[in-house]
């Protein structure tokens, strides 16, 4: 991903110890090829998913909005599953205050 316009890096704790460095990244929206329509952004979750599709919206707006809730979604999913999410200081990564506005619509 070469234009990232929001990124964040949180350190996981799997369920057996192990700690990983997690990077978030987002691209840049932009146009969706014309048959597609609407406007698309790039998403990275590292080491996680270096490749996915992109997260499409009707707007740049829209789709920048969807791809930021798409990567606090798999952090969810991570702690779920028994993981944790640390700042670099070894305090609590505070996934939920980054989720608060999800439902707000």
């Amino acid at each position: 991903m070469t234009d990232i316009v929001a990124s964040f890096e949180v350190i996981g704790l799997r369920p057996n110890g192990e700690r990983i460095e997690i990077a978030a990244h987002i691209g840049r929206p932009e146009p969706a090829p014309p048959e597609a329509g609407g406007w698309m952004c790039e998403v990275q979750l590292l080491p996680f998913y270096p490749e996915l599709p992109p997260i499409r919206g009707v707007d740049s707006f829209h789709a920048l909005w969807l791809a930021g809730s798409f990567v606090l979604k798999l952090l969810k999913h991570f702690k779920e599953g028994g993981g944790q999410l640390l700042n670099e200081d070894g305090s609590e990564f505070p996934l939920e205050a980054y989720a608060a506005g999800l439902d707000a619509a």
